[in-house]
């Protein structure tokens, strides 16, 4: 039964005109029966509608449980509120950074505790309280401007009345630099400050002559004054019982003075409204990623309509935290989607990260893929792991996934494009398809003399954290069989019947080696070291690359031996492990992306896209609905860590070991459900959309899915899946 489309109310359906005639025979059934359709076509409509980003918040967060305090973005940068209820640090406005954090605050001499937090994608809300006054703060940035909103409330909860002095420390060191790498430049310059607009507002000017910026106070303060590079703002408040007063407050950061001062000014004299249209900005342009033809982006992403709350919040939270990373300020690209934000990367877009989600890219920004992509077919990608858009530079060692990263791009953006006439565009003197095949065939150049297996390298180039993940691994050895395979495919298409027989037969004989690394009865793999060691690996990368690149050739009882591995060594309550506790390794893998006391955010989306492709789909969805416990706290960020070795332990945003509160490839449960749940894998060359249309086990629509300039609907019904055009 397909999900109904909300119709015209004032039209009558057959079943509302028999529902009148029993209303006349027996009043009170019907009249139960009618409240129930109505109901039921309530939670439909509900469903239908795209969520508002207030709807996809996350809930009220003891801020000391935190590993990592949330977040803001906008189109034009970043940055994390800090361990205060007013400060704020690791800000970048790319080209420019601040260095420390913007000033905290204190009541009666005393700084208040953070007590909570709650996320927002446009907005961070922070509780505390001193001296018997209530404090909550919202934090917000402007949409597209370099610069930072402030709304304090104080609330006197008490029977009496309270006289206190607020005071907020201000600075904004900032810098500015052409040369960024994975680690974020942040050596602020020596500023002087000055108090302007007649008492209102502090001005830091860099005595270097190259950057401003401005505070300024919706509410005059009682005394503001200025000391080296930095200010004092200091109000004489009274509050009567159970009543409450507000603060609010801007930052601009930029270039010139009068620029930074202007903004701030026209912020606060419409304050209010200022504050509003970041919501309003938000909310706009997160729609717009689900709308056709749309003015933001050169495609979009289809709508998902269900009545699982589960599996609806964890797709508008994975799109939501990709908007979080969408930047349209960088001089390279009119729109890029960062890696990371708001500590690390914040100009790098890694090709492992981006293949992630390359089927929700292709249908959200194909115009904007295809750039990258030749971009990246001009650039020898063996030297680094991702390209930063302020330069075009490469950044980083080379990463083992790069050739298949980039490959799987190209080939998806062929799929849901169908634009095949870029397989014979020429890029550095060589057509696109002759691109893949070096891609496809790269692996060959690692091989050592008297191996079959390609050698991946140490550690950096792999799992960086997993010393004994080396050489001969089985998954990107794996990867190359289904490159092989998918190059020969799309050379028989083309009419070379020859060269598709080679790659065919390379595939064959890698293949033998790849599944001679397999143990049996265990649901794992090996890797074999360079001294002919075998070393059992117990993670999940195994599982998710073998399993999403050669799924036919497992056998029925490898894939439960496999999955039966999965569910009992890495599964958690509502988040996994990378790595089993009793790997070789574990005890010298602890980060918590790749270790055994978390996972990165791609790693339990791809475990669901794996029990997918094995016909595990009970076990998909209900690890798919555990999974969505976590956005309580906020998106799906680069990793989250376990605090604690039981199944039951909490899961938090990962900070230490280099983690970030935003990742792109947070888009990466987006594209399960768009490619296992509604099996949306279409393919040019043959023919197909949606291949393997078994029951999902659960109902609902994928609304208007992009395939080669038409709009379809894919339902998910007790029968299994069925595309309709519209």
């Amino acid at each position: 039964m397909n999900i109904p489309v909300r119709k015209n109310s004032a039209k009558q359906t057959d079943r509302e005109r028999d529902l009148g005639v029993e209303f006349k025979k027996h009043p009170v059934v019907a009249a139960l029966v009618l409240a129930l359709l109505l109901a039921t076509k309530a939670v439909y409509a509900q469903s239908e509608a795209i969520p508002s980003l207030a709807e996809l918040g996350g809930q009220w967060q003891s801020a000391p449980s935190l590993r990592s305090l949330p977040a803001l973005n906008n189109t034009r940068g970043a940055a994390q509120v800090a361990s205060d209820l007013v400060s704020i640090e690791n800000v970048s406005f790319p080209p420019i950074t601040m260095a420390g954090e913007t000033g905290g605050m204190s009541i009666n001499g005393r700084r208040p505790a953070l007590q909570e937090t709650r996320w927002f994608p446009y907005q961070v809300l922070r509780r505390g309280a001193a001296e018997g006054i209530a404090i909550e703060s919202s934090t917000r940035m402007p949409y597209s401007e370099n610069g930072f909103l402030f709304h304090l409330v104080f609330s006197n909860q008490g029977p009496s009345v309270q006289t206190f002095e607020l005071k907020i420390n201000l600075s904004a060191s900032t810098s500015l630099h052409r040369n960024w790498g994975w680690e974020v430049p942040r050596d602020g310059n020596r500023f002087a400050a000055a108090v302007s607009e007649g008492g209102s507002g502090l001005v830091l000017r860099d005595v270097s002559g190259g950057l401003a910026n401005c505070f300024f106070f919706a509410r005059k303060p009682d005394k503001l004054f200025a000391q080296d590079g930095s200010g004092t703002a200091i109000w004489r408040i009274m509050l009567k019982p159970r009543s409450s007063m507000s603060i609010d407050y801007a930052l601009a950061l930029g270039a010139k003075e009068a620029d930074v001062r202007a903004l701030a000014g026209k912020w606060v004299r419409r304050f209010s409204s200022a504050f509003e249209q970041v919501e309003h900005d938000w909310q706009e342009r997160f729609e717009a990623m689900f709308t056709p033809n749309n003015r933001y982006f050169s495609g979009h992403l289809p709508r998902l309509v269900t009545r699982d709350e589960k599996l609806r919040r964890v797709y508008y939270v994975s799109v939501a935290s990709l908007l979080a990373t969408y930047r349209t300020s960088f001089p390279l690209a009119p729109r890029v989607y960062v890696s990371n934000a708001p500590h690390y990367n914040n100009i790098m877009v890694y090709f492992w990260d981006t293949r992630e989600w390359a089927t929700v890219l292709a249908l959200l920004d194909p115009a904007m893929l295809k750039e990258y992509l030749r971009q990246w077919l001009t650039k020898d990608i063996h030297r680094g792991y991702a390209e930063e858009f302020l330069t075009g530079s490469l950044q980083g060692p080379w990463y083992s996934a790069n050739d298949f990263s980039v490959f799987l791009q190209i080939d998806t953006y062929l799929n849901v494009t169908g634009d095949h006439a870029f397989l014979a565009e020429k890029i550095n003197g060589k057509t696109v398809l002759e691109h893949m095949d070096a891609l496809a065939t790269y692996w060959k150049t690692l091989v050592r003399p008297g191996r079959t297996l390609a050698d991946y390298g140490e550690a950096p180039n792999l799992l960086e954290c997993v010393p004994t993940y080396i050489h001969e691994v089985p998954s990107f050895n794996a990867a190359n069989v289904w490159m092989m395979r998918r190059l020969a495919a799309i050379y028989a298409a083309e009419g070379n019947s020859g060269r598709a027989e080679e790659l065919r037969s390379e595939a064959k004989t890698l293949l033998a080696a790849v599944l001679n690394l397999y143990e049996p009865g265990q649901g794992v793999f090996d890797s074999l070291h360079r001294d002919g060691t075998r070393v059992q690996m117990r993670h999940v990368f195994d599982y998710t690359t073998v399993g999403l690149t050669i799924t036919s050739d497992l056998s029925e009882q490898t894939r439960r031996e496999m999955t039966g591995f999965v569910e009992r060594e890495l599964l958690t309550d509502h988040w996994m492990r990378a790595q089993s506790l009793t790997d070789p390794a574990a005890a010298n893998s602890d980060r918590p992306d790749h270790g055994p006391m978390g996972a990165f955010s791609a790693w339990p989306a791809e475990t669901i896209a794996v029990m997918s492709e094995f016909g595990q789909y009970g076990k998909a969805l209900d690890f798919l609905h555990r999974c969505a416990e976590v956005t309580s706290e906020g998106p799906f960020s680069q990793s989250r860590e376990l605090l604690g070795k039981t199944s039951d332990a909490p899961t938090r945003i990962a900070s230490r070991g280099d983690q970030d509160y935003y990742v792109s490839s947070g888009a990466s449960f987006a594209e399960t459900i768009i490619r296992e749940f509604f099996g949306y894998q279409p393919d040019w060359v043959t023919h197909t959309t949606v291949a393997n249309r078994e029951p999902r086990g659960f109902e609902g629509q994928l609304l208007n899915v992009s395939q080669v300039g038409r709009k379809l609907t894919i339902n998910s019904t007790p029968r299994g899946l069925n595309v309709e055009e519209r």
